[in-house]
């Protein structure tokens, strides 16, 4: 738990994230512990032939990992590519070309196009400059011989160490970077669908708008068979009275209780639609005109039956329906103004019932 807290500890910058920086000291660490196992099995022979050079490479390691607590990022990767670089160079000669020191080049690349900023131009410039130094390395360094000798079992021991810690670092550079993408790409979709569920939702009630209403009208219409469809316009009786005796938020728990009502009752049957005010469409794909009327006269009743508490308040609601089935016309307008006509008749003929 110790060394986890010492990887993520926050940076002193407040305008820095953490991310480069805990990539960097997971780097440092696993170089850190390749190192100390490349002496050990190169022997005490190496460790006292390049003693001074092993030493201060040690302690670079641990002052450039202290840095990561104070510097930005930026220069703290070209930190860790600098260093990298050279201390390549300079481990080849003290265990031989075939102790893979070369490899570490892969991390730099890695990094130049994770945590560097900058154009896509320049960080193909950035990995050609490595590309070009890794070639030279061979003109340099190939098939160079450990300057002290090491053991068959010992250099290969040095060749394992080296492209493990090669290949933890890419995955752990992979890993910390896809991770945050992805995490980044899953939050803008959730935003993206929730974008999309607020333009065709109805905010207070939940159900969905006219808009989506006619959405769904119009998709379900270019289906070549698509049966038989009813649609219900309901409005709420005098909703204007509830508003001026109990106040807005009053007429608000009516409207929410509405729509709780309609799909206890009918919402597995009905496409449900708050079409504006206090008035609400039901579109009923798959019923006829007698199924849909069974279905809203037990919807009506429900309503009536179920008056809104609101603090101390108890409102009586009842609705009024006009239900028109659609006669394979091709124009659905003209059954949705149908039904919102034998609404208004519902309405002078005495309100709370179904006009079909």
């Amino acid at each position: 738990m110790g060394l986890l807290n010492l990887i993520n500890k926050d940076v002193s910058s407040e305008n820095e994230t953490r991310r480069g920086m805990v990539t960097l000291r997971i780097l440092y660490l696993i170089q850190a512990f390749a190192f100390i196992l490349d002496v050990f099995f190169a022997g005490s022979e190496t460790f006292m032939y390049f003693k001074f050079r092993m030493a201060a490479s040690l302690v670079l390691l641990l002052l450039f990992f202290l840095l990561t607590y104070h510097m930005k990022s930026e220069p703290a990767v070209v930190c860790y590519i600098l260093f990298t670089f050279i201390w390549s160079m300079e481990m080849v000669p003290c265990f031989g070309w075939s102790g893979g020191m070369q490899n570490y080049f892969l991390i730099i690349l890695l990094l130049s196009f994770f945590t560097i900023h900058g154009s896509r131009g320049f960080k193909f410039s950035i990995a050609t400059l490595v590309l070009i130094a890794r070639v030279m390395m061979i003109f340099c360094f190939g098939g160079m011989l450990p300057a002290a000798e090491i053991s068959v079992l010992g250099n290969r021991l040095i060749q394992t160490v080296n492209i493990s810690a090669v290949f933890v670092s890419v995955i752990m550079v992979s890993y910390i970077y896809s991770h945050r993408e992805n995490e980044a790409e899953s939050k803008l979709m959730r935003y993206n669908d929730r974008l999309v569920k607020e333009a065709s939702t109805d905010q207070l009630t939940g159900l969905y708008n006219r808009r989506k209403a006619k959405d769904f009208l119009h998709d379900m219409m270019s289906v070549p068979y698509v049966g038989a469809v009813s649609l219900v316009m309901g409005d709420i009786d005098f909703f204007k009275k509830v508003n001026d005796t109990y106040g807005h938020d009053a007429g608000d728990a009516v409207l929410k209780a509405v729509a709780d009502a309609m799909r206890e009752v009918c919402g597995k049957d009905a496409f449900l639609t708050r079409w504006g005010g206090e008035e609400f469409l039901l579109i009923f794909a798959g019923k006829n005109g007698d199924e849909a009327y069974l279905e809203t006269e037990k919807l009506r009743t429900y309503i009536m039956n179920h008056p809104v508490t609101v603090k101390d308040s108890v409102i009586n609601v009842t609705m009024t329906y006009g239900l028109a089935e659609y006669d394979f016309s091709g124009n659905i307008e003209n059954t949705i103004k149908e039904a919102d006509k034998k609404l208004y008749t519902g309405k002078e003929s005495g309100r709370n019932r179904v006009v079909y």
